[in-house]
């Protein structure tokens, strides 16, 4: 599979075309190994700064391995802080997952970091951004920013139309193990469960009416499939951590 990083125009008219970006979670604060994926042909890779082994010093050989061999960056951020999302986007940083969502004000709080005035609050000194974005970055940068925010709580669905509705929000990405085990489902992300289809759907919709992004977590690239399927733009088939386990474990058990 070839590839190569998407600009975000260019995204949005995929998308548009009802072609989905297969994503990979990277945990890892390897630019050796985040390049051999990109390289591979893995369409997308999510830097998780919120439950893996990156910090922010690792941030930008990450986002320069990725982009050498040819993949688009995802950043998953650590936390719903302005400080955070501003230097992301500093670094170049296109694309962000914010975790824990739960009210209408945190996504508002989200996406007024992430967008320079007058549609937020977001403090210019772009960096790399601006060097990579040339001199007219800051009259564009708002459009060239996609902001996704998570599925994931209780208090995400009780306000999900509300969310859905926020000014300058790009797209909703469900995530089903956090959003399952707060609900006290009896299996966490088991997508042939139907009540977590019911909220899958429930999503879609509401994102189909805010003509809105939708992103989703999955851990096996047949859960991957069934969910393009579905309609979902960003979908996530596994991170770097579970595939190494299993082809360590399938590798080892070849000794006999």
């Amino acid at each position: 599979m070839n590839t190569s990083t998407l600009t975000v125009p260019e995204l949005k008219q995929q998308w548009k075309a009802g072609q989905t970006l297969y994503n990979f979670f990277l945990t890892q604060p390897s630019a050796w190994n985040a390049e051999q994926y990109a390289a591979m042909g893995y369409p997308s890779l999510t830097l998780d700064m919120q439950h893996g082994l990156i910090e922010d010093n690792h941030l930008l050989a990450l986002l320069q391995a990725i982009r050498a061999g040819g993949s688009t960056p995802v950043v998953r951020l650590k936390w719903n802080r302005p400080e955070l999302i501003m230097k992301a986007l500093d670094y170049d940083v296109r694309i962000l997952v914010c975790p824990m969502i739960s009210s209408v004000a945190e996504v508002e709080a989200f996406v007024q970091a992430a967008k320079y005035p007058p549609q937020g609050n977001r403090s210019y000194g772009p960096a790399r951004a601006g060097l990579r974005g040339g001199p007219n970055y800051f009259d564009q940068a708002n459009d060239q920013i996609l902001t996704f925010a998570m599925i994931e709580t209780p208090g995400a669905l009780e306000q999900l139309e509300a969310i859905a509705a926020t000014p300058g929000l790009d797209g909703l990405y469900i995530g089903p193990f956090d959003l399952t085990a707060s609900l006290g489902f009896p299996q966490r992300a088991n997508f042939q469960d139907d009540n977590l289809i019911a909220i899958i759907e429930r999503v879609l919709a509401v994102a189909q009416k805010e003509a809105l992004y939708t992103g989703i977590f999955t851990i096996d690239p047949k859960d991957a499939k069934e969910m393009a399927s579905r309609g979902f733009d960003l979908v996530t088939f596994g991170t770097d951590g579970l595939l190494f386990q299993q082809m360590a474990q399938a590798w080892l058990s070849k000794l006999g």
